[in-house]
């Protein structure tokens, strides 16, 4: 449950218009009248279905049936709950948000309560750092990395001390609750005492693409055999869902328009140090789907440069796979001498750098390159190329797949036809996954994508007032526990001005947000959609009833009450004759 009116909900949609605010992500195109197109954000599409109606503030992704106003817009491509959507356009339009008094579900108190804690901390480890005294070792340590001030600041590097309860004693002092504490990550509870989590580490806190800190990332400044250790996940925290350094770097990707993956924080510190900006990292952990369709919102294009080392070389294999399938082009390089990239920009300089990001070779010479100690043999090359069939396999471009079969047919010496021709019985022995998406948008893709005739249908009652009319007549004693027919009924009642957040379920909302933004049926097939939809309803009640009087009947007759049973055998000759008038006996 929201903690805002609707009064103010709907003044902070009023102040954001969805074209602007929707335009300010992906590029929308003009068509129709104060209508626009664009590749949608959420699936690997080749054809624009995403459509945004100026006229009706709503937007509708065909290809995944997601849709609603500017909040859910910013909910899903950003993944923000609706009261931190909320917030956001509420800032961008500069209104202060009242609440009405109703707190929120306790899910997003403590998601809320774990981002303020979150702060609190970062400024806590940044005084921490600059010390005089308490600082030094971190300090220390940051020269031998030879950062900018100006960069450890952009990142907000802060400082663990190695005492056991620091953090926990100054987070208690500003009225956090140990639940809340313990709940945030930063310490841990143990049989006798809470400690901290993060001890004696240089401390990177980690935002998501809001600017939120989410987590945090310590870098060990003793002798753990640890040398990196994140946050866990929390209410405020999905680690397959965010990339460190996006926040950062989502306008120069805009610009640039194609993005550099890293693995390590400091790798992509130092491409900002240098003026790169365009770049994001794992945080050494494995890159995720949902994360690749994080930066295919942003870019079309990434180049993959993992550590020199056999390791890095591993991994970026693997993320290549996830990248292809989510319909990103993928490069990939390799730092030589199994230097990883700061160390080589720290060696070489950011024009060597950049000069070789510029030549980074598609995947599939990238991959052979790496293997190469591989291709002495017939074996070796058979399996190079199903392991690039593996990754092959999951592209949805035809083109593009028929382009690296013959890079690989003429780099491992393999007749072209051979090659298709193995590739062939290869992809019949594996199952091909769909379009990379998470979980969560896949099952609400297959639950809530509308069908086109309920969307046509809503489409022709919201442009053509007669048959609004019509079908209120028609329907009028009716009553349904349908998402269609709650919604055409509400639009009959409104006269089309239906606020999304009156609509009772995510159904009536997709279903809704698809038909705003679907051309009306043409007169004569509106007329006959609506005509043909209201006897389907009547129909669909009429059996319902029928069903019911024929149950009701069998009692009477059982309870051998002559009577009723009579009565309720004259409503069904009755119902069964109206059903054959609606053509259904």
């Amino acid at each position: 449950m929201s903690k805002y009116s609707r009064e103010m909900i709907a003044q902070i949609l009023a102040a954001n218009d969805i074209v602007d605010v929707i335009g300010g992500c992906i590029d929308l195109k003009p068509a129709g009248v104060n209508r626009y197109k664009a590749l949608s954000p959420f699936t690997n599409e080749k054809t624009p279905s995403f459509m945004v109606s100026r006229d009706r503030q709503m937007y509708h992704c065909f290809s995944s049936g997601q849709g609603g106003d500017a909040i859910s817009f910013v909910m899903q491509y950003e993944g923000l709950s609706f009261n931190e959507a909320l917030q956001k356009l509420a800032d961008r339009a500069g209104i202060k948000l009242e609440a009405s008094g109703v707190e929120d579900d306790r899910e997003a108190y403590m998601r809320r309560r774990v981002l303020e804690l979150n702060e609190f901390a970062a400024k806590f480890y940044r005084r921490c750092l600059l010390e005089p005294t308490d600082g030094a070792k971190g300090r220390d340590y940051l020269k031998t990395r030879q950062l900018k001030e100006s960069t450890e600041t952009r990142f907000g590097l802060g400082l663990a001390t190695a005492d056991w309860s620091r953090f926990y004693e100054a987070a208690s002092k500003k009225q956090f609750r140990d639940s809340e504490i313990t709940a945030s990550g930063l310490v841990r509870r143990g049989d006798r005492s809470i400690y901290d989590f993060f001890r004696d580490r240089l401390i990177v806190p980690i935002r998501d693409v809001s600017g939120n800190v989410v987590a945090f990332g310590g870098r060990d400044l003793g002798d753990s055999p640890a040398k990196y250790i994140n946050s866990p996940e929390t209410a405020a925290y999905k680690k397959s869902r965010v990339l460190y350094g996006l926040f950062e770097a989502r306008d120069a990707m805009r610009k640039q328009q194609f993005a550099i993956l890293v693995e390590g924080y400091f790798d992509l510190m130092r491409c900002f140090d240098v003026g790169v900006e365009n770049v994001v990292a794992t945080c050494g952990t494995a890159l995720t789907e949902q994360q690749a369709m994080l930066i295919k919102r942003y870019v079309p294009e990434i180049v993959v440069v993992y550590d020199g080392d056999e390791a890095g070389i591993r991994a970026a294999v693997k993320s290549i796979g996830i990248l292809s399938a989510a319909g990103l082009t993928v490069r990939a390089m390799a730092p030589p001498d199994g230097k990883d990239p700061d160390d080589y920009i720290r060696d070489a300089g950011a024009p060597a750098f950049l000069e070789r990001v510029a030549a980074a070779p598609d995947f599939v010479s990238f991959y052979i390159e790496m293997s190469k100690s591989r291709t002495n043999t017939i074996e070796g090359r058979t399996d190079i190329a199903h392991e690039l069939f593996d990754i092959i396999r999951l592209l949805d471009a035809p083109i593009r797949v028929d382009q690296y079969l013959n890079r690989i047919a003429d780099s491992l010496g393999i007749h072209i036809w051979n090659c298709k021709r193995d590739f062939e019985r290869f992809c019949k022995t594996r199952r091909r996954p769909g379009v990379v998406q998470s979980q969560d948008m896949r099952e609400s893709a297959a639950k809530d994508a509308p069908r086109k005739d309920d969307v046509d249908f809503i489409a022709a009652l919201m442009a053509f007032p007669e048959h609004r009319s019509a079908f209120a007549h028609d329907t009028g004693d009716l009553e349904a526990d349908d998402a269609v027919f709650t919604l055409a009924k509400r639009v009959c009642e409104t006269e089309t001005h239906v606020a999304l957040q009156d609509l009772d379920s995510e159904n009536e909302q997709a279903l809704f947000s698809a038909a705003v933004n679907t051309e009306p049926p043409e007169p004569a097939k509106a007329h006959q959609i609506v005509k043909e939809r209201s006897a389907r309803f009547k129909r669909d009640a009429f059996e319902r009833e029928l069903a019911q009087l024929q149950e009701h009947a069998r009692q009477a007759a059982n309870d051998k009450d002559g009577a009723r049973a009579a009565d309720l055998y004259n409503q069904i000759i009755e119902l069964k004759l109206a059903l054959e008038k609606l053509g259904a006996a």
